[in-house]
């Protein structure tokens, strides 16, 4: 017998492999004019409906494409996964013009892509039409994902969501967040739950959702909640949304970034729409929740509304658990608000960004200036009518409440007027109260920062005010886009050049991508270069260590619970909202008020430890007033501090 060389073997053996992928990877053509019947994978063979869509498990590789200006009726639902080589890709045929999928009065999606992998939603148009009804949840683009496990990879790209009338408040599955032009959640985020429940966790990790157009949609633009990993959300612009702008909750080191919002919370908290008086009314431009280490940078937000319900309004918000995340080189307009800092959050800066004209609450803070640990520095707050309040949210003492603000420019002209003040109450009963002062030291929360313009009850009290004309080129010119803000660059005169001070970490570059390593920072977003005076490099590098470190023991107070419950049989859990790092040393200790006797846990032995267990043996009512001593050493900074017993609790068994 003949033998067939080993080479050519191989190649046929590869030629195999790539005529079985190309059969595979098969491309489906939809058309008003196609047959269902037919095969689909020709223009000549089109299938005409979504049903028949719908009907078929598409493999990886496949694309399903729609003619191009052509109108498809019905909720589009297909079936089946790509691969990470080979994702499924929805999209368009024959023409620019995007096919439009009408979903018309239905509940729920346009298009739902429900437990499946690796797909790809490209130039469609998505639109209902429909007028509200009450009790009635539409959505525009949906990923929805409740199988255990990761699901990856869905790109939504250069769509058109609009007259998207879904409902405003309500919890139901396609109601209140849930109800969005483009909505990317696990199935537990959209039933109130947590993304890890019981059992294996349901995660969606690589999502990218660009380049998109929304307008006239209720509730929200753009909702992203439980995916984690490689989340990028960029390019998209939207107008007239009854809620939130773009909402995204849960990702690590994710990315917010170019988006245009304008026109965002027009409907939310108007008491004559109809529908239930007790649904959430708050809601923002862009903002984030549960997030680490997520960037929001370069976007523009325009003339949110703010109904009598509504507390919010902001431009942008770092909402509960926002941990080591930035708001920088952003654009804020006309807004009933520019940022928002919630409470339970940890070391959040806002730097670099420019507010014009936003007025009522300006910046709110609702946290302890320490255990929040909130920067704003180097931003420039303008405002030509109205009032701007700084304003602090009474959830604490007066005392503990705010953040640190540092090197910014408010400046007041024509009819403008700034305000700092202590509010409480219900938004449509809201008191203020500006006569109150916490006692603070000078400089607390308030350093080093540039005012122009008239307080109405006197400018913050910072020990190191520059109080003067920052002489801006020409300032409250801001237009649309961020190319239009160049009149908040300093003149050659200004008295705010080289006279900023210095804040470890800052990102290096300032609002129009200028380096700040030239000189002493200067005041503002605008870094004036050719001074002829150069920063000291080292200094800084040993700052920046510096407050890395204290950064760390910081963060690794901030894992402790605020108190401790003894539970049968008499052992003290400690369950730390994130294991410590390697790093910190240090011990955990407690006195028994019965025998004298201490318990002790050396940290140095306890790395990437998350729960702690002290035995407390002794009667009930002697842990009242006893303390948890904590320790945390990095070798440049010990923090020492106390965690309070409660009395004794029954162990909750499930």
């Amino acid at each position: 017998m003949k033998r067939i060389p080993l080479l050519l073997q191989s190649a046929a053996y590869l030629l195999f492999l790539a005529i079985s992928a190309a059969a595979q990877h098969k491309t489906y053509f939809v058309s008003p004019d196609g047959d269902d019947a037919a095969t689909g994978l020709s223009v000549a063979q089109a299938w005409k409906t979504i049903d028949k869509v719908n009907s078929v498990v598409f493999q990886p590789g496949d694309k399903i494409l729609f003619e191009s200006g052509k109108t498809f009726y019905g909720q589009l639902m297909p079936k089946g996964s790509g691969t990470e080589e080979a994702p499924v890709v929805m999209s368009s045929f024959g023409g620019s013009a995007r096919p439009v999928i009408n979903f018309g009065d239905a509940e729920g999606a346009g298009i739902l892509l429900e437990n499946v992998d690796h797909w790809e939603v490209l130039g469609l148009e998505v639109v209902s039409c429909e007028p509200y009804k009450v009790g009635i949840g539409r959505q525009g683009i949906v990923v929805r994902i409740s199988k255990p496990g990761e699901s990856r990879h869905f790109v939504i790209k250069d769509n058109y969501i609009h007259d998207v009338w879904g409902q405003l408040g309500g919890n139901g599955r396609y109601q209140g967040y849930s109800s969005s032009a483009i909505l990317v959640q696990t199935a537990r985020m959209a039933d109130g739950m947590d993304i890890t429940g019981e059992g294996e966790a349901v995660v969606i990790n690589d999502v990218l959702i660009e380049g998109n157009k929304i307008e006239r949609v209720d509730k929200c633009g753009i909702v992203c909640r439980g995916a984690r990993y490689d989340v990028a959300i960029r390019r998209n612009w939207m107008d007239n949304i009854g809620g939130d702008g773009i909402f995204v909750n849960g990702p690590y080191r994710g990315l917010i970034e170019y988006n245009e919002i304008h026109r965002s919370c027009m409907r939310s908290g108007d008491p004559n729409l109809p529908g239930d008086d007790g649904w959430w009314p708050h809601v923002a431009a862009c903002w984030i929740q549960n997030t680490e280490e997520t960037v929001m940078q370069f976007n523009e937000v325009y003339d949110t509304g703010r109904n009598l319900h509504n507390g919010d309004g902001f431009a942008y918000d770092f909402d509960f658990n926002c941990k080591r995340c930035i708001a920088q080189y952003n654009y804020s307009q006309n807004n009933y608000g520019f940022m928002l800092l919630m409470y339970n959050i940890f070391e959040n800066v806002t730097r670099y960004n420019i507010s014009e004209n936003d007025h009522t609450h300006l910046v709110q803070m609702q946290g302890p200036i320490e255990g929040d640990r909130s920067l704003v520095y180097n931003n420039v707050f303008y405002i030509d009518y109205g009032m701007a309040d700084i304003d602090y949210f009474l959830t604490r003492k007066p005392e503990e409440l705010g953040a640190k603000f540092y090197n910014n420019i408010f400046y007041a002209a024509g009819q403008g007027r700034f305000r700092s003040v202590y509010t409480s109450g219900d938004t449509a009963v809201r008191k203020y109260d500006e006569e109150m002062k916490a006692d603070l030291p000078a400089g607390s929360v308030f350093l080093h920062n540039c005012y122009f313009g008239p307080w109405k009850n006197g400018i913050p009290d910072d020990p190191e005010a520059l109080v003067t004309d920052p002489k801006f080129v020409a300032p409250g010119t801001g237009g649309k886009g961020l190319a239009t803000l160049g009149g908040y660059a300093l003149r050659p005169d200004s008295p705010c050049i080289n006279t900023g001070m210095y804040v470890p970490n800052n990102g290096g570059r300032d609002f129009f991508g200028q380096p700040v390593s030239d000189g002493r920072p200067d005041f503002g977003v605008f870094e004036y270069l050719g001074s002829g005076i150069f920063s000291d490099g080292k200094t800084e590098a040993e700052q920046d260590e510096l407050a890395r470190k204290a950064s760390d023991i910081a963060w690794a107070k901030w894992m402790f619970p605020k108190s401790i419950s003894s539970n049968d049989p008499f052992m003290a859990v400690i369950r730390l909202r994130e294991p410590l790092d390697g790093s910190i040393k240090g011990s955990l200790s407690w006195v028994n008020p019965k025998n004298g006797k201490t318990v002790a846990v050396d940290l140095a032995k306890a790395k990437d430890r998350q729960v702690f267990e002290l035995p407390v043996k002794t009667d009930k009512g002697t842990l009242e007033g006893t303390t948890l001593k904590v320790t945390l050493d990095n070798g440049a900074f010990c923090e020492v501090f106390e965690v309070p017993f409660r009395e004794n609790q029954p162990r909750r068994h499930p």
